[in-house]
């Protein structure tokens, strides 16, 4: 059993909190940085928080790439997070084009599972799928996170 241990990233508003699994980034959680203190250990972490500072600014992060700990996922789930890294910054996609690229256009809904177990929200841009009529549907974090990191990205 690997210890797990966290470090939590704050810029202006948002929260990052890593999970660490022994070497491996086992979870993401995207917060509002609200009541939340600043708490690195590692130079990866230091990295996440550069990036993350870039992405408040407006930048393009350049997400590290870290160890993800992608092991628990299904083939589907994997080949979703592969296309969904795909989609560049300041881009939205829908569910179907998501669920198309992945090689089953008639999942959809399958995606939006998908999209809702989400380990790894910001560096696998969950943020960025929506309805079929444009509209921002569910997101982990809340909706109101979700319009923030689309207007972040001028999405």
């Amino acid at each position: 059993m690997h210890p797990t241990t966290t470090e939590t990233c704050l810029a202006g508003p948002l929260a990052l909190e890593i999970v660490w699994d022994g070497d491996a980034v086992a979870a993401l959680h995207l917060l509002w940085s609200k009541d939340r203190q600043r708490a690195l250990c590692t130079a990866s972490g230091e990295a996440m928080q550069a990036a993350l500072e870039r992405y408040v600014a407006g930048e393009i992060p350049d997400w590290p790439a870290l160890p993800y700990r992608l092991d628990g996922l299904s083939p589907f789930a994997r080949r979703v997070l592969d296309e969904l890294v795909r989609v560049p910054h300041g881009q939205k996609v829908t569910y179907g084009w998501l669920a198309a690229r992945a090689g089953n256009p008639k999942a959809a809904r399958a995606v939006g599972r998908v999209m809702a177990n989400n380990p790894f929200p910001l560096v696998y841009p969950c943020h960025r799928v929506v309805g079929s009529s444009g509209a921002l549907t569910g997101f982990g974090p809340g909706v109101d996170m979700k319009q923030y990191l689309l207007d972040r990205e001028g999405a």
